[in-house]
């Protein structure tokens, strides 16, 4: 199967920037000019008065969005990371086209975002080790 070998490099756009850390992050940033799933994210956050968006990250300090899409391109695939009938604490699936490929530990850190625990590399492995097994 031909792809880009994704282990090797992080996705355009998948380093936290600076500005994210501080108290107000957007108060200087043009939110027209982030990514829809960034912005879409603040405009719905903003709108139920939550504390700002904080994108969440692989355990490498990667955001997860831009992994996931890359990934999904990749290797054509729909992949979510999510719990299903999960309690608090409770680890959540890595889901690849419908089916758990494996499942991550995460926590809500006091920055206020959603830390998985697994790198970005141990992700897109996990996914190329799905997609080669379910395509034997």
């Amino acid at each position: 199967m031909g792809h880009r070998d994704l282990t090797r490099s992080v996705p355009d756009g998948a380093e936290p920037p600076d500005w994210l850390g501080s108290d107000d992050p957007y108060a200087a940033v043009d939110i027209e000019r982030l990514p829809d799933w960034w912005h879409d994210a603040i405009v719905e956050f903003r709108a139920h008065d939550l504390p700002p968006y904080q994108p969440p990250r692989f355990a490498d300090d990667v955001l997860v969005p831009p992994v996931v899409s890359e990934t999904e391109a990749a290797y054509n695939t729909e992949i979510k990371l999510m719990g299903v009938n999960v309690n608090h604490g409770d680890a959540w699936g890595v889901w690849v086209n419908g089916e758990v490929a494996a499942t991550v530990e995460r926590e809500r850190t006091t920055d206020g975002y959603t830390l998985y625990e697994m790198t970005s590399e141990e992700f897109v492995a996990t996914v190329e080790t799905w997609v080669e097994t379910e395509m034997r």
